[in-house]
């Protein structure tokens, strides 16, 4: 199974080599080489979801309805208040 990540970077690879022009080939390479530098905070995030599921596991709670909502997104949530008002 592959990440979002590797996913992109396969894609990414793909399109530049679909492309003649030099310009838009650097840029692709420059948008690659980002997405390595972004390997390690993958890795964390991955990590954490896995580690989280086993002391839930341990402790016996419940399962999240929508983890990554409920995780990564609850800012949205609270803008969308915030802006209610």
């Amino acid at each position: 199974m592959k990440t979002y990540r590797q996913n992109l970077n396969i894609w990414l690879e793909e399109k530049k080599n679909n492309t003649s022009n030099d310009e838009v080939k650097e840029i692709l390479s420059e948008i690659q080489k980002h997405i390595k530098n972004v390997e390690k905070e993958e890795e964390n995030m991955v990590n954490t979801a896995y580690d989280n599921g086993y002391y839930d596991k341990d402790l016996k709670r419940g399962k999240k309805s929508n983890y990554y909502q409920q995780t990564y997104k609850m800012h949205d949530k609270l803008k969308q208040l915030v802006n209610l008002n």
